[in-house]
């Protein structure tokens, strides 16, 4: 794993604690090392959204999205990073900037900007992320719930 640092809200239990197999994926995610995240992933991982009921499925798919939010300069601050055997919980303050690759990714995936999002670039976001995570018999990630408030988002962007 290449430059990646988990970042914490300096919590006595996570100064100590062993990374899970999620926060290291977030962490890879905001050093840009995506063959690190990649990693981390089963083949026929699935990403169910909760927040919209979309559902990413197949490691290619979860990597576009993963990618995007890549080059939104992420600084995630952790929460909570728990794990129990083959399933755990991750929740954090996902913190980053509009990029034009972010704006790109949305505009593909036909985001419901609440303005002209070229006009957001630059722009700082922070919120509050969980994820609900279960690995295969391999270790790897195969199941992410995510839970946020899109609307806390929008919200932020003047």
């Amino acid at each position: 794993m290449k430059n990646v640092q988990l970042i914490n809200q300096g919590t006595e239990a996570l100064k100590n604690a062993t990374p899970t197999k999620f926060s290291i994926l977030i962490a890879a995610v905001a050093a840009e090392d995506m063959a690190t995240v990649e990693a981390q992933l089963a083949d026929d991982v699935e990403w169910d959204m909760m927040p919209t009921g979309e559902i990413v499925k197949g490691k290619a798919g979860v990597m576009k999205w993963l990618t995007a939010g890549a080059a939104s300069r992420k600084e995630p601050a952790v929460i909570n990073d728990l794990d129990a055997k083959n399933w755990g919980t991750f929740e954090y303050w996902n913190i980053g900037t509009v990029t034009d690759e972010l704006v790109a990714f949305g505009n593909q995936q036909k985001w419901p900007w609440p303005k002209d999002p070229d006009l957001l670039i630059g722009q700082k976001y922070k919120v509050a992320q969980c994820f609900v995570w279960h690995l295969d018999a391999e270790g790897k990630i195969y199941l992410m719930r995510q839970y946020l408030d899109t609307g806390s988002i929008w919200s932020q962007f003047k």
